[in-house]
């Protein structure tokens, strides 16, 4: 026989282990809800930090774009970066053959001869941008039109803006050359291999400096014969 004592201890001990078995049920649930929710906080925190970041990323790159715009010389600054004197908008054809560069010089107020017709002439000196130093180079882009408007038909023209093609006296030298020119300003780097004419390089590439250049050099009679402009041809 089991003692009245005896059943009531049973039941205690069934008892207490009832409440062990839910208190544990009760504590693992807690815990699997508590890792559930600490993982979620923790992707929710990425997700929200990698979104800021974007967000700043783009917003410095936006303001890096209109302060680069903004610098006088960028195409859409109407502005020279030599002095901040404003210039003509780029036309769509030397845009199309420079897409990226820094307008240094522009000039308007020219006109020439070509044969024997009179045209009016717009010129920038522009610096084209590229990866590498040896990739950017000062282009001389003229516009010219015989319209004073520039309505209708107009042409273009493209060299090099701070070197010349110097063709020499026969039995004349660059080494003596060397001698009458200002070191300072001109300063001769090679010859054309295939003409004999040397390449000078020029200092003052402004458009008044290329028609002193041009002016002073063509004066050195005894060692030059004539003075022109190097063509320039995008590469494709």
């Amino acid at each position: 026989f089991i003692t009245h004592s005896n059943v009531n201890a049973c039941r205690k001990h069934k008892d207490s282990l009832l409440q062990k078995t839910a208190l544990k049920q009760r504590t693992n649930f807690k815990m699997a809800i508590s890792k559930k929710e600490r993982s979620l906080s923790i992707w929710i925190g990425i997700a929200i930090g990698v979104a800021i970041s974007s967000m700043l990323v783009r917003y410095a790159l936006q303001k890096k774009a209109q302060q680069t715009m903004d610098r006088p010389g960028h195409y859409k600054s109407l502005r020279c970066g030599a002095d901040g004197s404003p210039f003509h908008p780029i036309p769509e054809t030397i845009r199309g053959e420079i897409p990226h560069g820094i307008v240094v010089y522009y000039e308007d107020n020219q006109t020439i001869l070509i044969q024997g017709s009179k045209h009016f002439l717009r010129s920038w000196v522009i610096e084209s941008s590229g990866s590498f130093r040896s990739e950017r180079l000062f282009i001389h882009a003229q516009e010219y039109c015989q319209n004073k408007s520039f309505e209708g038909v107009k042409q273009y023209l493209f060299h090099r803006a701070s070197e010349l093609y110097l063709l020499p006296q026969r039995g004349a030298r660059s080494s003596a050359l060397e001698y009458e020119i200002d070191p300072e300003q001109y300063k001769i780097i090679g010859e054309n291999s295939q003409t004999g004419e040397w390449i000078i390089q020029v200092k003052d590439i402004s458009h008044q400096g290329l028609r002193d250049a041009n002016r002073t050099l063509s004066d050195l009679k005894d060692h030059i014969a004539g003075v022109r402009s190097i063509p320039w041809v995008p590469i494709r």
